[in-house]
């Protein structure tokens, strides 16, 4: 549920605002120093100041909206670039597979992720330069730690191995040349497993540190990583150890999920807090759901990244997250708005849908920008990916033990859908594991639909030129290429990936 103090705002929404930009992803200009007196806020704010940039730099265009949706899901199957046929041609040429190093879309998703390290790293400059044992200050480093740690996630996937920066560099430095995808996930992986020994259980987080990092997270982001790279063992481990916590379950019905109610539920691991709220006179909320909302008379947004013919056809009979996903042109939707029937596109994004009853509450400003949803919080780790992670990790493994395990996590996600319909979505009983390897990605293809999985889903599973056919070039499209723009600025010290 949605806190008007989202992490101390009353005392924070200064110090929440994102990085600034520059040309360089590295930003070498000096930064200078913050003072209490620049914030406003007294010395423990001072030290924790820029560990809050780097969690608003989450909500930055460039990480949470246009170029996140477009890489992650317009790409994959389940999506296609929507709005209209003549807007969004960098979105249409990531939708087509015709794109090249000189992509703006691919451009601002590499750029603003390095800036998100950047933040990350002057935050632990900051903190380092703290002469004692505070616990406090601690807690600081292993968030910056994980955000860091997600940035580079983001990165890894989508380009490979990466130059990598885990400080400050001096304005002579140069930068450095590019790891190996290997050296790239051992880095990542030493981020998640420092932050996970130090950050909190989800249980021992005080109401006003909603949202902000946890053990758990840590856990669920490194495991990602390890299935990333086959380490089925390793993945497998981390989470069970989520899942015997205690902390979380599947209770919140699937079609509230996605609700104001259903943010930082008991089915939420990481999400991004957003809120726009016009009391404290500054914007904290993300275009994320601008740039996919209903386009037209609506006005609800620009409409691109639409659910695809082929997700839409792809649920089982009866299945209600189809409906809890897709909006369809010219429905009539539960709080009694309807989709116009010359709506551009035949179907929208109902995960990112701005409900009635939200949009009127009092702290909403109609006259804003902003209002488009941008209060809705972005979802970057449910508990049903951890499980259905669990479950694929101990299919991998195989044996029969490691077989009941996966058929009893699926079981756990496919009964939470059927939401107390037993004519539905029968229980998967196959203990061959060729078989269950293709119900659990497919389970993972429909409970996390429109959740940006699927695109690095197919890819990793080597899967995607069958799914994305001829478009969709082997030994190229496995990564995107690394922005013209940064390999010229770095003196081309950072090298170009195979095919462009």
């Amino acid at each position: 549920m949605k806190l008007n103090r989202i992490i101390a705002i009353s005392s924070l929404a200064l110090v929440m605002t994102g990085t600034s930009c520059s040309d360089d992803f590295l930003d070498r200009k000096p930064y200078g120093k913050v003072t209490s007196e620049d914030l406003g806020f007294g010395e423990d704010i001072l030290y924790s100041a820029n560990v809050f940039k780097a969690y608003g730099h989450m909500r930055e265009y460039s990480v949470a909206a246009m170029p996140f949706v477009a890489i992650t899901s317009i790409a994959s199957d389940d999506a296609d670039k929507g709005s209209t046929p003549t807007d969004g041609p960098d979105q249409a040429q990531i939708d087509n597979f015709r794109f090249n190093a000189d992509n703006g879309i691919i451009s601002s998703w590499y750029k603003g992720n390095y800036e998100g390290i950047t933040a990350c790293n002057l935050a632990l400059n900051t903190l380092d330069s703290i002469q004692v044992g505070d616990e406090s200050v601690e807690l600081l480093k292993a968030e910056a730690r994980f955000l860091r740690g997600v940035y580079y996630f983001n990165l890894v996937r989508s380009f490979g191995g990466l130059s990598i920066v885990d400080r400050q560099l001096e304005q002579t430095e140069q930068t450095p040349p590019r790891s190996d995808i290997d050296a790239t996930y051992a880095f990542i992986q030493k981020d998640f497993e420092y932050a996970m020994g130090i950050l909190p259980p989800k249980s021992v987080q005080p109401i006003s540190s909603m949202g902000r990092a946890t053990r758990d997270a840590a856990k669920a982001f490194l495991a990602k990583t390890y299935l990333y790279q086959k380490n089925w063992q390793q993945a497998y481990n981390l989470t069970k150890e989520i899942i015997e916590s205690g902390e979380y379950n599947l209770k919140t019905p699937y079609d509230k999920i996605f609700t104001e109610d259903g943010e930082n539920s008991s089915e939420s691991v990481f999400e991004v807090q957003c809120e726009h709220n016009i009391y404290y006179g500054r914007e904290i909320g993300s275009q994320y759901a601008q740039v996919q909302g209903i386009r037209g008379s609506l006005d609800y947004g620009w409409g691109f990244n639409t659910p695809s013919k082929a997700l839409y056809e792809a649920y089982e009979a009866g299945d209600p997250r189809k409906a809890a996903t897709i909006m369809e042109r010219g429905a009539t939707l539960e709080d009694g708005v309807k989709i116009p029937s010359g709506a551009p596109n035949a179907y929208y994004n109902k995960k990112v849908y701005p409900w009635l009853v939200e949009q009127t509450k009092p702290n909403r400003n109609f006259n804003s920008y902003w209002y488009f949803g941008a209060w809705i919080n972005i979802r970057l780790m449910r508990y049903a990916d951890v499980v259905l992670m669990n479950a694929e990790a101990a299919n991998e493994i195989g044996g029969e033990e490691m077989i009941d395990e996966a058929l009893e996590k699926l079981e756990m996600v496919r009964n939470r859908a059927r939401g107390g319909n037993p004519d539905i979505l029968p229980k998967v009983t196959t203990r061959n594991q060729a078989e269950l390897r293709d119900k659990i990605r497919f389970e993972r293809r429909i409970e996390l639909a429109m959740e940006h999985e699927r695109y690095f889903d197919i890819v990793r599973w080597g899967i995607a030129g069958d799914v994305l056919g001829a478009k969709w070039i082997p030994g190229k499209h496995e990564l995107f290429p690394i922005p013209q723009e940064q390999i010229d600025l770095s003196n081309h010290i950072l090298t170009q990936n195979p095919g462009y």
